[in-house]
């Protein structure tokens, strides 16, 4: 049984009754963390500028220019604009799913309001 806390179309954010701790399943990334290191990974990624990150990194060879480390070394996300801006929302206290859907507006999806 879970107990869910927030939901996109591509994640889900749920507090496990069994293990007491709180998964984020986001794309093909599955963390688990207790209250703590919940809150720690969510307020880091609040302050991830995601514009200056794609700027800076606009030379790598990766096709996703946000690098976010996970505390390994060797283990590290990438992600687009468009992807930060949505695990952004999938962890603030926004959406809910008892709100059922739970859209991201036109500016987080960062396209143009006439775009077609």
């Amino acid at each position: 049984m879970e107990n869910i806390i927030s939901q996109t179309s591509n994640g889900k954010v749920f507090i496990c009754n069994k293990c007491d701790k709180i998964h984020i399943e986001f794309y093909h990334f599955l963390f688990s963390f207790d209250e703590e290191a919940y809150a720690f990974f969510k307020d880091n990624i609040a302050q991830v500028d995601g514009a200056y990150y794609e700027n800076v990194n606009a030379g790598l060879n990766y096709r996703r220019k946000i690098v976010v480390p996970l505390g390994h070394r060797n283990v590290s996300m990438l992600l687009n604009q468009k992807e930060l801006n949505e695990l952004k929302l999938l962890l603030s206290t926004r959406c809910y799913l008892s709100a059922i859907n739970c859209f991201l507006s036109v500016k987080e999806i960062g396209m143009p309001i006439a775009a077609n």
